[in-house]
């Protein structure tokens, strides 16, 4: 193990506080503590099977005046490469205003695209900001039965759901995407009741802010919201523009449309560069088209919006007969 011993790769600690030991036995001897951010040189690698699975370790040199050589779980470590990766990711979704939020509900993996490989493994309860949506497809194998002779069905596709997240500032890893069904939506407190009549929120946009009596400043929002009962591949299928009022403390409705085929994300702005914004709807072939609305502000309470495009109508294709 010498100093000058040239590194394959180059990783960067994850999780804290980890600790790089003599060996990767058991009983091996903690060296050093490192804490998340830390570079490393990676100098080899090795699985150890254990009773239950099989773990991967990273043989490790720490940098600075006097480095020192040894064993880390490489859970809690990832390469130069995939930290590169995720950063063009959350460069790309700089622009992109927040669709929602909320914290996983359980321990799940980040990939770099929707079920992609799997390069860490996030904490239940970690707080995410959604800033994009996509469906996949997987077909699962059929099951052998052992029964030569007989025909069976061809196993049906199952549509997944994945969130493209940005995760905070203090996070190594800040973008990525993980399963829609590990996240929790948080809706804020103020729009949540609106929630009902078959409908639930799927995300929200910060449309702007309006000050409080008290001077506090309310977010006014651009509500997304989906018909529980519709089985249309869509994010949403309601608009509902909610204005805080100074005056009565309340939130009024400064705009709804229903009978959507919206998709994320929602952008603010409009290509002409006036105040509004800007949702993807599908059209008749499943095109995602850009939809502009514009909004006027008249007074701290009153927004009046305005679609800037003929309403997208769909017929309904007769069901096959069996």
């Amino acid at each position: 193990m010498f100093a000058g011993e040239t590194p394959i790769d180059e990783g960067i600690v994850i999780r804290s506080p980890a600790k790089i030991r003599s060996s990767t036995a058991p009983v091996a001897l903690d060296l050093v503590e490192v804490k998340r951010g830390d570079r490393l040189d990676i100098l080899d690698q090795a699985e150890v099977k254990t009773p239950t699975r099989v773990e991967e370790w990273y043989r490790v040199r720490t940098r600075g005046k006097d480095p020192v050589t040894g064993w880390i779980d490489a859970s809690a470590v990832i390469n130069k490469s995939v930290v590169s990766k995720i950063e063009e990711i959350y460069d790309k979704t700089k622009p992109i205003a927040s669709q929602g939020g909320g914290r996983l509900k359980v321990r799940a993996p980040l990939r770099v695209e929707p079920g992609g490989e799997v390069v860490t493994r996030l904490s239940r309860g970690t707080i995410v900001e959604i800033v994009g949506k996509t469906r996949t497809t997987v077909k699962p194998q059929r099951q052998a039965d052992g029964s030569a002779d007989e025909e069976s069905d061809e196993p049906e596709e199952r549509t997944v759901l994945w969130y493209q997240i940005r995760l905070p500032e203090t996070e190594v890893l800040r973008a990525g995407w993980v399963g829609a069904q590990q996240v929790q939506l948080d809706v804020p407190e103020e729009i949540i009741h609106l929630e009902g009549e078959g409908r639930r929120f799927t995300g929200w946009v910060v449309y702007d802010q309006t000050k409080a009596r008290d001077g506090e400043l309310k977010n006014n929002y651009i509500g997304l919201m989906k018909s529980l009962s519709s089985e249309q591949p869509v994010d949403f299928t309601r608009i509902w523009v909610l204005i805080y009022d100074p005056g009565s403390g309340r939130y009024e409705r400064a705009y709804i449309e229903d009978s959507l085929r919206g998709m994320l994300p929602v952008t603010l702005g409009t290509s002409s560069g006036s105040r509004g914004f800007t949702i993807h709807e599908l059209d008749e072939n499943g095109n995602t088209v850009q939809i502009e609305y514009d909004a006027t502000r008249e007074g701290a309470s009153r927004l009046t919006v305005r679609r800037l495009a003929p309403k997208i109508i769909v017929k309904k294709q007769p069901k096959s007969a069996r």
